[in-house]
């Protein structure tokens, strides 16, 4: 009995209207990005435009969290340096620089890029949407946020859909609990961005693949065993 107590206050605390009009909104700029880059090739082989068409598809999830939370008053305790500015700001500055001196100044701008473009799905799928969602138990919010973020990836022509769900679903709980465990955004966006960056062909190469996981080392112990506290006086 107080089980079932406890699941419906968990749901009374999330607000369908505001999950309602975040998703609406996220799915509807991906659609127009997408109906864009299909009229518009020269996408395809402009850097810039590339860039911009990706940081555009990204929008949505952070506009439709903004949107939510302001007609909704919707709070979230999520934010860009979460527990830690200091962890924040190395976890994006240390990889930029490391896969700039690798590969050149150019791969250090991508992988900023890549990493501008997780902040944006990430402010609404887990700064937004995990957040709503967190009174519930873990696995179905992670669920849920799954699901959700699968179908916002529309054009799965290019996908295979038994290997591209697995990995969603991993995501949202491995990024998820980066999420819970520091607040902080920008290493939920460090996340979420450093695979994206090395799907393309990258870790075939050793350097890079070096490079991949002594990141990820260095995230995981400056976050979860490096504890620098200002002094008491």
């Amino acid at each position: 009995m107080d089980f079932i107590l406890k699941q419906n206050l968990s749901y009374k605390n999330i607000h369908i209207g505001a999950i309602a009009t975040f998703y609406i909104i996220a799915l509807l700029v991906r659609l127009i990005s997408l109906h864009v880059a299909d009229k518009c090739p020269a996408i395809e082989t402009n850097y810039a435009f590339q860039v911009s068409a990706a940081l555009v598809t990204g929008l949505g999830p952070a506009l439709g969290a903004l949107v939510a939370m302001f007609l909704f008053k919707r709070k979230t305790e999520y934010t860009l340096i979460g527990k830690s500015a200091w962890k924040s700001i190395t976890t994006i500055v240390i990889p930029c620089i490391v896969f700039g001196i690798i590969g050149g100044w150019n791969l250090g701008v991508t992988c900023f890029w890549a990493f501008a473009y997780g902040l944006l799905e990430e402010y609404g799928w887990r700064g937004f949407l995990q957040y709503e969602l967190r009174n519930l138990p873990v696995w179905q919010y992670v669920l849920i946020i799954t699901v959700m973020w699968f179908l916002w990836h529309l054009n799965l022509n290019q996908r295979s859909v038994l290997t591209f769900f697995p990995l969603l679903l991993f995501a949202s709980w491995g990024i998820g609990k980066v999420a819970t465990d520091t607040h902080s955004l920008l290493f939920c966006a460090a996340f979420h961005g450093i695979v994206n960056f090395s799907k393309h062909g990258l870790l075939s190469d050793t350097p890079y693949f070096v490079a991949f996981i002594g990141i990820i080392a260095f995230w995981i112990i400056t976050w979860y065993f490096v504890n620098i506290s200002p002094k008491q006086h």
